[in-house]
């Protein structure tokens, strides 16, 4: 297995935990993390490979796609290895736990519509040299992740307050050159903030998740899902939802059009994932029992509703 890359000087170590960028497209590095964190987030225990591809197996996934995926996310920092005998075993790592635990608090927030807007823009704006192009790309990945999106190339700006969080994540990364600010939109001149993103692109993108997702509603009234159903449903609706904070910037309702179709994908979401989850862990339960018993009753279920 190649070693992860150390991080630049100067930055912290659990900003350098690559994460699988989300996509639209399932992907099986962030399907695993999916899957991890939905049942074995909190817990820190060490998941045979024999489990995980088991489990892994329901998404369509093979044993050597799996073993592929795995050894790709230890690279990367987001899981560790440890061997037992002749049995592989992983689990995330405490970086990965750190960051993943702000994640889930966007997620869960991300497209909640009771939050107010003040009016005010959050711009950063920031320089770094050619020779730490990898720490630039990875402060504008973590800046589209937050919502942001570029004016021009290095002037990026969210309509929410994240300025005091931005300057640790720059100083994290060890980039010193930047200077972040609030503002007004009648107090600039030129372009448009909003004209940062397309609202016909983002709200577009929910047409096939609604599509895809609301018949299960519908099978979970009249409880014809199988443990085996729900759990595969309920891991590729979180796998595809969080995919959207990176191409949605949550726009606070008084800069969208009437109807927003956000709102309707994320009722779905919050219902299903949460009406799903007795269905999803028992299948996991069934697993477990079969694959590596001594980690029966360690599986736990995350809710949006909470």
């Amino acid at each position: 297995m190649s070693e992860r890359p150390a991080p630049a000087a100067g930055m912290d170590p659990d900003l350098a935990i690559d994460f699988p960028r989300p996509s639209k497209a399932p992907s099986t590095q962030h399907q695993l993390v999916t899957l991890l964190v939905d049942f074995w987030f909190d817990g820190g225990d060490w998941l045979p490979s024999r489990l995980i591809a088991a489990l892994a197996a329901g998404l369509g996934i093979t044993p050597s796609a799996t073993a592929s995926a795995l050894s790709r996310l230890a690279s990367r920092g987001v899981v560790e290895q440890s061997s037992a005998g002749r049995t592989s075993r992983y689990r995330l790592t405490q970086g990965a736990r750190n960051r993943l635990r702000h994640g889930l608090q966007q997620v869960a927030d991300f497209g909640e519509q009771s939050r107010g807007w003040d009016g005010q823009w959050t711009v950063i704006a920031f320089s770094v040299p050619e020779s730490s192009r990898d720490v630039r790309e990875l402060l504008r990945s973590r800046l589209r992740w937050r919502g942001f999106a570029p004016v021009f190339d290095a002037l990026w700006v969210s309509p929410r307050d994240h300025a005091e969080e931005l300057e640790a994540v720059c100083r994290g990364y060890g980039v010193e050159d930047f200077v972040i600010f609030r503002t007004a939109e009648s107090s600039l001149r030129g372009k448009r903030l909003a004209a940062a993103w397309s609202p016909q692109e983002v709200g577009a993108q929910y047409r096939p998740f609604t599509e895809k997702f609301t018949p299960w509603l519908g099978r979970l009234a009249e409880g014809s899902v199988t443990p085996e159903e729900g759990f595969v449903v309920r891991t590729e609706l979180m796998d595809a939802w969080r995919a959207y904070p990176w191409s949605d910037p949550d726009l606070p309702a008084e800069l969208l059009p009437e109807a927003w179709p956000r709102a309707e994908a994320r009722d779905l979401l919050v219902r299903l994932y949460d009406g799903l989850a007795v269905h999803a862990l028992r299948h996991v339960e069934d697993v477990v029992g079969r694959e590596a018993p001594e980690l029966s009753g360690t599986a736990r279920t995350l809710s949006m509703g909470a």
